[in-house]
């Protein structure tokens, strides 16, 4: 019922625009659409009309309406024929003793239907309407989507900007899981706090507008940063950066379509990523690095040597050139024979 109202709100406001606040309905030619923003909407006896939608007004119904009338903000008052739904969303109707409606009654106020009033569908009065249905879960993932892509953009401007950041911010949460986590609920926690402890001074006021216009841009790089963490996870170095953002903004997509979990992840998320990066921003300032990691088994492969660089030999002294009494003995330095003499 919903969609229907939206429906029709949609195509007869790009059909026929109002021209006037109240309007009149022509007995003359055709049967028109009467819609109105702000006003009302009488059709007098004797003359038919198409739809009546009416945002904010009231609309009388003498005559005769071949399809619904919609009112979003306003009474209803019906005393001819209608061939559609009469639906006033935020207001009453009423239906007088001529009334003939063929379709439902739907009142988001209280409805009076006078004796002899002939309604071919239902009647309800007191209706709550709401965008829930399929208009509030597409809504949802409207939302979703939205921040998926966010994310992915933000990741790889990160990974253009600062590649080796992204890197250490990794190590920093892969080898000091509880520190990224801690230090990123205190910045999470200290910033709006301190910002808001500088607008109290009006010389910290600038400072604690930025600080406050800051925070999300802040949670947005460490959301970023922790897709960036879980995707090193599944796709570890020395492989492509870009395939390990990828894989993180996958499971980080499939994440934000849960409802409720959507909203953790993007919290939570975003803490650990804030932290991962203090982290490695001060590691790298204090020349501490993370601990390398041990290789997994397999062969031991020798360390490469450069391509230009020169290949060193051993010092081997010639044979020739040294020194009798350093060179080994061999075949040619033994003694010749001499023959035995015949006696």
């Amino acid at each position: 019922m919903i969609r229907r109202i939206a429906v029709i709100a949609v195509v007869l406001v790009a059909t026929s625009w109002p021209v006037a606040a109240s309007a009149q309905a022509q007995p003359e030619g055709r049967a028109r659409d009467q819609v109105v923003l702000s006003g009302d909407v009488t059709v007098a006896r004797g003359t038919v009309v198409h739809q009546v939608v009416v945002f904010s007004g009231s609309a009388t119904i003498a005559g005769v309406v071949e399809g619904d009338v919609v009112v979003v903000r306003g009474p209803v008052t019906v005393a001819g024929q209608v061939g559609g739904d009469v639906i006033a969303l935020h207001g009453p109707i009423h239906l007088l003793a001529t009334a003939q409606v063929g379709g439902d009654v739907r009142a988001g106020g209280a409805l009076v239907a006078a004796e002899g009033a002939q309604v071919g569908g239902e009647i309800h009065r007191d209706v709550g309407f709401t965008l829930s249905g399929p208009v509030g879960v597409l809504g949802a993932l409207l939302a979703s989507a939205a921040m998926a892509v966010s994310i992915l953009v933000g990741g790889l401007l990160v990974l253009l900007l600062a590649p080796r950041g992204a890197d250490r911010a990794a190590d920093a949460a892969r080898s000091a899981p509880l520190a990224s986590a801690g230090w990123g609920l205190l910045v999470a926690i200290v910033a709006p706090i301190g910002a808001i402890a500088l607008a109290a001074t009006i010389l910290g006021l600038p400072l604690a507008l930025s600080v406050l216009l800051g925070l999300g841009l802040l949670w947005f790089v460490g959301l970023a940063v922790a897709t960036f963490v879980i995707g090193r996870l599944v796709v570890r170095p020395p492989r492509s950066r870009l395939g390990a953002m990828f894989a993180g903004w996958g499971i980080g997509a499939a994440i934000g379509l849960v409802p409720f979990v959507n909203l953790v992840w993007w919290t939570l998320g975003a803490v650990f990523g804030i932290g991962a990066a203090v982290v490695a921003a001060w590691r790298a300032r204090s020349g501490r690095e993370a601990p390398p990691r041990a290789d997994r088994g397999g062969r031991h492969r020798a360390a490469r040597r450069p391509p230009d660089a020169p290949v060193q030999l051993p010092d081997v002294v010639a044979v020739e050139d040294a020194p009798a009494e350093a060179r080994a003995p061999t075949a040619a330095d033994a003694p010749a024979e001499t023959p035995a003499s015949e006696d």
